[in-house]
């Protein structure tokens, strides 16, 4: 038994440090050794045992002196709140924030700094979902919410493990196992606006375990609206948004695992229909009516193969191989007058990783890491734009070696970490890391300073490229380098209560040589990238949580940033005259934040389940115009009954944006796109039974 524990310790630190693949299996991840069969039918107040399923607010050790800002929501909390999409689960996330990108394309933000292109990495049952064309994952009516079993989130970098993508943070999607399915799950859900479809999607998990064998097989098909309200662009030109701008999304995801070897396939194919063109200006015919429109289509085929190995009880072998075929940003235009549809764009990006690596656990729960991966990306370039390339992209390969330790003193455990990187295209580079952190029972402390990086995409380069051949040889511009940001954080906890956990997190982020997207208006708006000079954030985030066993919980959560160096214009705030008239915010950010979730019980199979999120002032461009959104209240409740009628049926009843505030996404960068209108009142209905 005493091996036992010592391994599971030495995985639940490192899954908390690392968010690693096939590290976040749900047997690896109690330090009381939970087995996997009682994790299913525990309930919330009871999950103190398993850490990775608690916030960073809730009470458990591994999850109290994890060396990061780390939330993990539950499935069963996603459930709760009746949570259409993954945007309704992470707007609850301290200072997280959407916004619109461009093309009816919805992207995350991160404590005041837009992390839509490549610097949040998400990932799903280990394999990341960021296109590796500009980095971006695309949010709305996207990933399957009913199969979840966690979400684990990082608030700060996460590069020395996951290296590019994840400069700013790490959400990782971790799938329901198939001892926790061990059957078959089909879920419906019809949402309605007041003018119009809001959403229509089924999900399906199945899963079995025998013997040495486990598999897992789930899937989800939908079709949504962005809003049913009237966009106007900056032009004075507008639509109706009601049952068009059509989000599609399907999904497949199989699951294979024998004794130590873990095989994941998953096939992602996502579509966004966007009616007011690349930019701010809708396209109408000589009667002013829409006459074109156009659509982004993202697919991902990606594999991963893992194996683990254990020499001794103290030393740990995983070996991972991971392959992905994407053809992102497929942009397609289409006519409402019969005319053929024009493929305007279409660009294959086959990546290639694999790492391996080695944990050496002492019995005390110390521990060191040291592993290493080589990567590369390859670029298929099949329908160019009106400015093509005369040569093909490079391949973009990197090899990365990367070392962790921890040791526990009597008064405090410290962490190391060092990464380095060999980029055939952009050098060498190290991002190390360093944390200090301690629980002295009721009250836990954490000090944490990490580097990260972004190195340019293969889209990057591409639009450099095709800029450049339509300049003049004395005005043309270099490749952009890579963006470095040092990170500083600062978390105190404190359970006031045997139910009541207090948590304050201060942070600190300074970026240097930002990658700045820029559009020439002189040249058709050619688009292109820059370094800027840097950026950077300070701010405070806070989280409260009651939890009664007998009842319900409670979730309340508070974060602020304020902007303290920007020397990118394009996030400033700033008039028609170029006048800055708030220098402590960035375009698109709310100053202020405020979340509420609550979980009530009225009866075993019945309860009610209120969220609220307000949003203070936020600051926007309308084509060259300034524009400020005032404070938003975004209301929802949810009714939930489990086991109606029959063991397994489950209606839930869910009303949103209860006092039609009409929240729109703002562009969180001086793009001149319009504020995006987002979802009105709605109401749902869902349906799902399990056998």
């Amino acid at each position: 038994m005493k091996g036992k524990t010592i391994k599971n310790l030495a995985s639940c630190l490192f899954a908390l440090f690392s968010l690693h693949e096939s590290a976040l299996a749900s047997e690896q991840l109690s330090c009381d050794t939970v087995a996997e069969n009682d994790i299913v039918d525990l309930d919330l107040s009871e999950l103190g045992k398993v850490p990775v399923f608690l916030s960073a607010n809730q009470k458990a050790t591994c999850t109290r002196q994890a060396a990061g800002i780390v939330t993990v929501i539950s499935g069963q909390e996603i459930r709760n709140m009746g949570a259409r999409d993954l945007v309704d689960v992470l707007q609850l996330v301290p200072g997280f924030s959407f916004g619109v990108d461009t093309s009816n394309v919805v992207g995350l933000g991160i404590r005041g700094i837009q992390a839509h292109e490549g610097k949040v990495a998400v990932f799903i049952d280990g394999i990341n979902l960021n296109e590796h064309r500009f980095g971006t994952t695309q949010f709305g009516n996207h990933f399957p919410v009913d199969q979840i079993d966690r979400i684990e989130i990082i608030r700060g970098p996460g590069s020395i493990i996951h290296g590019n993508f994840a400069e700013m943070g790490v959400i990782n999607i971790i799938s329901k196992s198939a001892a926790q399915i061990d059957g078959v799950k089909v879920t419906g859900a019809y949402g309605r606006f007041e003018r119009g479809e809001a959403r229509k999607v089924t999900e399906f998990v199945s899963g079995k375990k025998w013997d040495d064998w486990e598999v897992t097989l789930s899937g989800k098909y939908g079709q949504a609206h962005r809003s049913d309200r009237i966009y106007h662009d900056a032009t004075g030109k507008s639509f109706d948004m009601a049952d068009n701008n059509e989000l599609e999304s399907g999904m497949v995801n199989l699951g294979v695992k024998y004794k130590d070897l873990d095989f994941r396939f998953l096939a992602d194919d996502y579509s966004v229909d966007s009616r007011d063109g690349f930019a701010d200006e809708i396209f109408v015919n000589d009667k002013g009516e829409p006459d074109r429109y156009l659509t982004n289509r993202f697919m991902t085929y990606a594999a991963n193969l893992n194996y683990q190995h254990d020499f001794t009880e103290a030393i740990q072998l995983d070996l991972n191989a991971q392959f992905s075929r994407q053809n992102p940003w497929e942009r397609t235009r289409k006519y409402f007058d019969g005319r053929p549809s024009v493929l305007r764009e279409q660009v294959f990006v086959d990546s290639y990783k694999f790492n391996a690596k080695t944990t050496f656990a002492s019995d005390e729960g110390n521990y060191v890491v040291l592993g290493n991966s080589f990567s590369f990306d390859k670029f298929d370039i099949r329908v160019p734009e009106e400015v093509g390339l005369d040569t093909p992209l490079p391949t973009f390969s990197d090899y990365t070696a990367y070392a962790e330790a921890s040791y526990a003193f009597p008064w405090v455990t410290v962490l190391a970490g060092l990464r380095f990187d060999a980029y055939n295209e952009y050098g060498t580079n190290l991002a190390p890391r360093f944390a200090l952190t301690k629980d002295f029972g009721r009250f836990h402390f954490k000090g944490l300073y990490s580097e990260a990086f972004r190195i340019p995409t293969g889209g990057n380069y591409q639009k450099n490229v095709e800029y450049n051949l339509i300049l003049p040889e004395d005005e043309k511009i270099s490749q952009v380098a890579p963006e470095r940001t040092y990170t500083a954080e600062i978390e105190l906890g404190y359970e006031l209560l045997d139910n009541l956990d207090l948590t304050i997190n201060l942070f600190d982020i300074r970026s240097k040589n930002i990658i700045l997207y820029q559009v020439d208006e002189t040249r058709n708006n050619a688009d292109y990238y820059i370094n800027a000079a840097g950026q950077s954030t300070r701010g405070i985030e806070t989280g409260l949580r009651y939890n009664a066993k007998d009842w319900g919980y409670l979730e309340l959560d508070y974060s602020f940033y304020q902007s303290i160096r920007n020397t990118a214009g394009k996030y400033k705030i700033l008039t028609a005259q170029d006048q800055q008239i708030h220098d402590q915010l960035n375009v698109g950010f709310p100053t202020h934040k405020v979340t509420f979730n609550a979980h009530a019980n009225i009866t075993p199979s019945f309860s009610i389940n209120p969220t609220l999120m307000f949003v203070s002032d936020r600051y926007g461009y309308n084509g060259k115009l300034l524009t400020q959104h005032g404070p938003a209240w975004i209301a929802n409740v949810y009714f939930r009954y489990q086991n109606l009628l029959t063991k397994g049926l489950e209606v839930g009843l869910g009303f949103y944006d209860i006092f039609n505030e009409r929240y729109e996404y703002v562009q969180p960068y001086n793009g001149g796109h319009p504020a995006l209108p987002g979802p009105s009142r709605e109401i749902m209905l869902k349906l799902s039974y399990q056998y």
